[in-house]
């Protein structure tokens, strides 16, 4: 994984903001730039697990990162799961959860 110092800043932001607020479980970033294949115009994919989520938790994280992408310039794009969501719902046999696991690098 080879990040830009404004990427490894801004997920570092992203982190320290979420985990003093949410019940975060777990971050991952996954995606051509954890696999190592990005191009200069990728994204930095991320996953975010809460142990509880909801519309306005959710809201209130997509601000956050809006502000982090427009601070640091670069454009990060989350997945947010509650944790029932991954455990009991679809998404645990969701095909994109199960490339997350897999190739994800925890944040």
């Amino acid at each position: 994984m080879k990040l830009t110092k404004k990427e490894t800043r801004a997920l570092k932001e992203l982190r320290k903001s979420l985990t003093g607020e949410y019940p975060v479980i777990d971050m991952r970033l996954y995606g051509s730039k954890a696999r190592g294949d990005a191009d200069p115009d990728s994204d930095l994919d991320v996953m975010i697990e809460l142990s509880d989520c909801n519309p306005q938790i959710m809201a209130d994280i997509d601000e956050r990162v809006y502000q982090i992408n427009l601070e640091h310039d670069v454009l990060i794009s989350t997945l947010i799961f509650g944790r029932s969501e991954l455990e009991t719902g679809p998404m645990s046999e969701s095909p994109i959860y199960k490339v997350i696991q897999l190739e994800g690098i925890p944040l």
